[in-house]
């Protein structure tokens, strides 16, 4: 490119203008959130260098889904994500000097998908007389008394709650009580 300077008579100074723009140093992939985690939460900070001050702000496209402080260069989602609804983001965040060059860079961002579906309990609300084996008082402890199935599209693991909880111990893998 050309060199443009000046100089003003009598002084002897001379500028030259800054013609070099920021070089943005963060990555170009932001940490992945989870699903349902929370609006308005920082999901990326763009970091660049220059010789001068720089402020920092997104293209127009993504000023709907973030807010970007425009000095710390802390990007915000404004709402809460929803894997479902959207498993990725992608914006562009510009860093600007006071001479006006600026940098523009893409960043992405996924959505981690959470369990949203609590299991659902098949083996009833009491013990009967299927899930339910006979014992005789004073019979010892430590026997099975009831076992808890149930059903997910994940990994299940039982435990107990409730005023009687303490008097019973289960087998977090096999649901037996």
């Amino acid at each position: 490119g050309a060199a443009v300077s000046s100089s003003d008579s009598g002084s002897g100074s001379s500028a030259t203008p800054d013609t070099t723009a920021p070089e943005i140093t963060s990555g170009t992939t932001a940490t992945a959130i989870d699903e349902n985690s929370g609006a308005n939460q920082v999901v990326y900070t763009v970091t660049a260098t220059d010789d001068n001050a720089i402020t920092y702000s997104l293209s127009d496209d993504d000023e709907s889904l973030f807010t970007i402080d425009s000095i710390t260069g802390d990007v915000t989602l404004t709402a809460d994500p929803d894997y479902e609804t959207q498993s990725s983001y992608s914006f562009n965040v510009v860093a600007t000097d006071e001479a006006g060059n600026e940098s523009e860079q893409a960043v992405s961002l996924d959505i981690n998908d959470v369990d949203e579906t609590a299991p659902t309990i098949i083996s009833g609300t009491s013990a009967s007389s299927t899930t339910l084996a006979a014992i005789d008082e004073n019979s010892g402890g430590y026997q099975v008394v009831y076992t808890v199935t149930a059903t997910d599209e994940n990994n299940i693991s039982y435990s107990l709650s409730g005023a009687d909880a303490n008097a019973f111990a289960i087998d977090s893998m096999t649901g037996e009580v």
